[in-house]
C-alpha cells in the first residue's frame, strides 16, 4: 500500500513548520498503545476540538480559499478516546445555505510514526495528491482529511483498525462542523487502499455511531479487503525478499500490536521479525525498504502465521463488514493489483450484495495495478455529486 505522494519538502525554518512543530509536540505522549486504555467516550464528545489553526498559506491545496488544521477526539481501537489530526479545506467562493457538502478523504499509507502525516506532502499544483483534491473542491466538496488516530497525536497508529478508521472519517465531519459554519453535515466518504478501507469502514457504522449526520455515499478504491488472509500465508519456508511487502507484512502486525496489545504476537516472531515490526511503528515506506535489506520474510516468523489465533484476531481487527453500510457504495478495483488483490474486493462485493447492500463495482485493468489509484476518479466524483443532489432535493 504504497504512498502516492512526492517526498515532503524541507519545512524547518518556515511558519507552516513551526504550526506542524507545536501541534504534533503538544499531541504527542510517550504512551505505546492507541487509545486502547483512554475510558470510553460519550457519543456527545466525539468529533470535539482539542486545539485549531488557521493553515500557513505554504500548506493549503492550491484550489482551496483557506484550511484549518486541528486535533479532534474520536474512538480508538478498543472504543476508548483518543485523538486525531486533521486538515479541512474550503472551496472559493460563498458556500451554498446549508453548507459545502464534505468529502471525508482518507490517505493511504505513509508509515505509522508521527512524522508520516500526509497534509504536509501533498501540497501544489504539480503534486497528485493536490490534483486529486482539487477535483472534490471544483464540483464544490469541502475536503476533510484525517490522519487517523496515532499519526501525529498520542500513541502508535492502529493501521487498518476497523472501527478506529471508520470513526475518524466520521468525527472529522462532527469537528469541521464546529470549525465552520461553511460546512454541511452531509458528506460523503472517499479513500484509497489505507483509506480505501477507512472509507468502507466508516459507511459500515455512521448509521449508528453518528445518527446526526447524513452520509450520501461511500466511494472506495483498492479497498484492502483480504489482508488477514494474506498476511497468514507467510511461514518459515518463504525465502522471499521483496521490501515493499515485507514492509506491507511490519505495518500490519505493528498496527495489530498497537490495537490489541495483549495478543502474545511475539510468540509468532523471530528475534528479526521483532526488530522490523519495532521498527514499522517509526519509519516510512522508504526507510523500511532500508532496513528490511537482504531479509527474507520467512526470517521474521518461528511458525507458519495460520497457525493458532492470529488470523481470527486479525480479522477481528481489520476484515470490513459486508452489512449496515448505510449508504449507496461505489467500489473500483485494480485488476492486476498485487497489494489488495481482486479476488478479495470482489468476495467482499458479492458478500455485500448478498445482504442486500447497493453496491456499485468497477474493474480497471490498468497495468500499473494497485499505482493506477486516480482510474476511478471520475466515475467516483458523478456517484457521489448524484447522491449529494438527490439527498437535497428531497
Amino acid at each position: 500500500m504504497t504512498a502516492h505522494r512526492r517526498p515532503r519538502p524541507c519545512l524547518a525554518t518556515t511558519p507552516a513548520a513551526l504550526l506542524v512543530t507545536a501541534l504534533l509536540g503538544a499531541a504527542t505522549a510517550t504512551s505505546a498503545t492507541a487509545g486502547t486504555a483512554g475510558k470510553p467516550e460519550s457519543a456527545d464528545s466525539r468529533g470535539s476540538i482539542v486545539r485549531v489553526e488557521p493553515l500557513p498559506d505554504d500548506l493549503v491545496l492550491t484550489h482551496a480559499s483557506r484550511g484549518w488544521l486541528f486535533e479532534y477526539t474520536t474512538s480508538g481501537p478498543q472504543g476508548g478516546t483518543a485523538t486525531s489530526l486533521g486538515t479541512l479545506y474550503l472551496p472559493d467562493g460563498d458556500a451554498p445555505n446549508d453548507g459545502w457538502p464534505v468529502v471525508a478523504y482518507g490517505h493511504g499509507t505513509q508509515g505509522l510514526g508521527d512524522k508520516n502525516v500526509s497534509y504536509t506532502g501533498w501540497i501544489g499544483e504539480d503534486n497528485t495528491g493536490d490534483q486529486y483534491l482539487a477535483e472534490w473542491l471544483d464540483v464544490g466538496f469541502a475536503v476533510a482529511a484525517p490522519e487517523y488516530v496515532g499519526l501525529g497525536t498520542d500513541g502508535v497508529h492502529p493501521y487498518l483498525n476497523t472501527r478506529s478508521a471508520g470513526a475518524a472519517m466520521i468525527d472529522i465531519v462532527r469537528a469541521a462542523n464546529t470549525v465552520t459554519a461553511d460546512v454541511s453535515p452531509t458528506f460523503v466518504t472517499n479513500g484509497y487502499s489505507q483509506g480505501g478501507h477507512a472509507s468502507v469502514a466508516a459507511a459500515s457504522m455512521v448509521g449508528e455511531y453518528a445518527p446526526e449526520l447524513h452520509l450520501a455515499a461511500a466511494t472506495a478504491g483498492g479497498v484492502p479487503a483480504g489482508v488477514a488472509d494474506e498476511i497468514t500465508k507467510v511461514a518459515p519456508w518463504m525465502q522471499i525478499n521483496q521490501p515493499d511487502l515485507m514492509t506491507y507484512f511490519a505495518y500490519v502486525l505493528a498496527g495489530f500490536r498497537a490495537a490489541d496489545p495483549t495478543f502474545p504476537l511475539d510468540d509468532y516472531l523471530t528475534d528479526r521479525g521483532r526488530e522490523l515490526v519495532d521498527a514499522a511503528e517509526e519509519l516510512n515506506y522508504a526507510d523500511m525498504a532500508e532496513a528490511v535489506g537482504s531479509t527474507t520474510v520467512g526470517e521474521l516468523v518461528t511458525r507458519p502465521l495460520s497457525d493458532g489465533p492470529l488470523r481470527d484476531a486479525l480479522a477481528q481487527h481489520l476484515n470490513l463488514p459486508t452489512s449496515s453500510w448505510d449508504a449507496p457504495v461505489f467500489i473500483y478495483q485494480q485488476a492486476f493489483d498485487m497489494v489488495s488483490p481482486m479476488p478479495y474486493t470482489s468476495n467482499l462485493v458479492a458478500k455485500a450484495r448478498s445482504n442486500g447492500q447497493d453496491v456499485t463495482y468497477r474493474v480497471d485493468r490498468d497495468p500499473s495495478g494497485h499505482a493506477g489509484w486516480t482510474d476511478g476518479l471520475p466515475q467516483a466524483l458523478e456517484f457521489a455529486t448524484a447522491a449529494v443532489s438527490a439527498t437535497t432535493r428531497q
